[in-house]
């Protein structure tokens, strides 16, 4: 189960282990701290509707985490795992998960 709508605030052990293997670390860029050293959070905030599932939550170390709700910051994740960060200033910076697998050589058509 992949979204929980907002009906449960913390997610089930398999979304989170979802999460933790897609994003692999935290997603702030240039941070590095392993996903399981890692904080999962609503990229939308949950008092200001943000719901328990994929399409929302990332993994932040507890300093990202806590520099997210900080005034000005403004998080949103996309479909495909992209989180944009906006900061007070208004410069954007995007975090891409990895992809899951390297890409396999293209094999010979016999």
């Amino acid at each position: 189960v992949l979204d929980l709508g907002r009906d449960r605030y913390r997610p089930t052990a398999g979304l989170g282990e979802f999460v933790r293997v897609r994003d692999r670390e935290c997603r702030r860029p240039g941070c590095h701290r392993p996903a399981q050293a890692c904080d999962l959070d609503h990229s939308v905030p949950w008092q200001h509707g943000g719901h328990t599932a994929d399409t929302e939550l990332v993994d932040l170390c507890r300093r990202d985490h806590r520099l997210k709700d900080e005034p000005g910051w403004i998080y949103r994740l996309a479909e495909d795992g992209t989180l944009t960060i906006t900061t007070p200033t208004g410069h954007s910076y995007d975090s891409t998960p990895p992809p899951l697998h390297e890409p396999r050589a293209e094999e010979p058509p016999f």
